[in-house]
């Protein structure tokens, strides 16, 4: 690619794209805003317009694909299209970035890099929250002992959703908490730990009007005696924030996943308690920048397939498990 930066195009108008990566493209130094679409002609796709200013603006997802000038598609639609439109955009030769959970199953996932590979395009699953120093400043702490021998993290994301029409109570569209919320703690642990979980036991709450996990509870054992849990919730008071246990140390990470700013971490250990604050860019910008930088430059992308599959995987086990036991 001869230019320096990388034209984006947004495949719905979702509150996701309108209230955080719109605003980190038009942030990013190597990017640009060039195209924004919807199913059809629709009061969101010109509130969008006026919004944003985008070059160009469509209103069916097909005619987007089509047009050679886009480089890359942000993909924000309900989970169960994620599968799809990623197929699509990668056969159009378009770089996909799409919103977490990247698919609805393991084999979801392989299938969609399959088809970025085969058409020689980028995929990455959008978590933006790993590209903060926030949680690259947590994994250092580890790594670098601070909490001495890893033995514990628990997990916690729950939200009080108390609007039933939400696609995120839709099975149909791949609604459920540990997809929506939950893929978070999962994704974190297994970030921090380094390793793939040994053993998963879950539980969780299937909402009987909705039949999605309207929570979830899910125990993980890894290698060298460490263990971690996650709780996901629709129907909790809002709480996003874990806590990373060693044989000589704590720190908490009382954040929201996304938050930008000057972030508080906790550390306990045997020095006593002190807090640490870590400056925090917008985390959608720095997902845009990284993307563009594999388009543009040839960089891996920072959630690698591997990563992405066994997320996939592990929820996966812990919805079979789940399911299995609501019966």
């Amino acid at each position: 690619m001869s230019k320096n930066y990388v034209n984006w195009a947004v495949l719905g108008c979702a509150a996701i794209a309108k209230s955080s990566v719109i605003p980190g493209i038009q942030k990013a130094a190597n990017a640009r805003l060039y195209a924004i679409s919807s199913r059809e002609a629709s009061a969101r796709l010109t509130e969008f317009k006026e919004i944003f200013n985008p070059v160009k603006a469509y209103s069916s997802y097909e005619e987007l694909l089509e047009d050679p000038e886009v480089d890359a598609v942000y993909i924000p639609l309900p989970n169960s299209l994620h599968y799809e439109w990623t197929i699509k955009a990668a056969e159009k030769k378009k770089h996909i970035l799409c919103e977490k959970p990247l698919g609805i199953s393991a084999r979801e996932v392989d299938e969609m890099f399959e088809a970025a590979r085969s058409n020689g395009v980028v995929l990455m699953e959008a978590f933006a929250y790993r590209q903060s120093p926030l949680t690259k400043k947590v994994r250092e702490l580890v790594d670098n002992g601070l909490v001495g021998r890893l033995k514990y993290i628990d997990s916690h994301f729950s939200i009080n959703l108390r609007n039933r029409d939400d696609i995120r109570y839709k099975k149909e569209l791949g609604g459920g908490a540990t997809y929506d919320v939950g893929c978070y703690n999962l994704n974190v642990t297994r970030y921090i730990i380094g390793k793939e979980p040994l053993a998963i036991y879950a539980t969780g709450e299937i909402g009987p009007a909705s039949g999605v996990d309207e929570s979830s509870c899910i125990m993980l054992e890894f290698d060298g005696d460490i263990k971690a849990t996650s709780y996901s919730s629709f129907s909790a008071a809002f709480r996003s924030e874990y806590t990373v246990v060693g044989d000589e140390g704590i720190i908490h990470v009382p954040a929201v996943y996304n938050q930008s700013g000057d972030i508080k971490i906790i550390i306990r250990n045997g020095e006593g308690s002190r807090e640490m604050l870590i400056n925090c860019p917008d985390n959608y910008m720095l997902e845009i920048e990284q993307f563009g930088r594999c388009i543009l430059n040839g960089e891996e992308p920072l959630i690698s397939f591997e990563d992405s599959y066994n997320n996939a995987k592990l929820i996966d086990t812990a919805l079979e498990q789940i399911f299995r036991k609501d019966k």
